[in-house]
């Protein structure tokens, strides 16, 4: 978490905006990294947890992404929660929360990680407010 928790400052530092980041480990290595690039690329999918699982299954060749966790500054939202289902990850590792929430970063669908992983097939393993405090100062 403190390497994505570096990306996103770095990026906040050069921007002055709000900055999520996501990193994919597996075996206690990480196989990619990402920050969120909706504004570079014009591309509102373009969130730091896809992102960074685009990155991952193309150096794995795989679109599974099994055994594998992703960590992230922010909860991530119903569509990348989502991709993390269907990527069949091991589980997803988050700082803030939804309920961090600011002006400069609502969120636009209220609907939290963990009820998108009830409902999804595998059931990934969820580990919230992980270094929640240092990742709400990038909010």
């Amino acid at each position: 978490m403190e390497k994505a928790i570096e990306l996103a400052s770095k990026k906040y530092k050069k921007y002055g905006y709000y900055s999520v980041a996501a990193i994919i480990f597996k075996n206690n290595q990480i196989i990619a990294e990402a920050i969120t690039t909706i504004n570079k690329k014009q591309d509102p999918t373009c969130h730091a947890e896809i992102n960074v699982i685009r990155a991952a299954c193309k150096k794995l060749k795989s679109k599974r992404l099994e055994k594998c966790y992703i960590y992230s500054t922010y909860e991530p939202c119903p569509m990348c929660a989502a991709a993390a289902v269907w990527a069949r990850m091991e589980g997803i590792v988050y700082g803030a929360s939804m309920k961090d929430e600011t002006e400069i970063n609502p969120q636009s669908i209220k609907i939290r990680c963990s009820e998108v992983i009830k409902k999804g097939t595998p059931k990934l393993k969820i580990y919230p407010n992980f270094l929640r405090s240092e990742c709400k100062k990038l909010l």
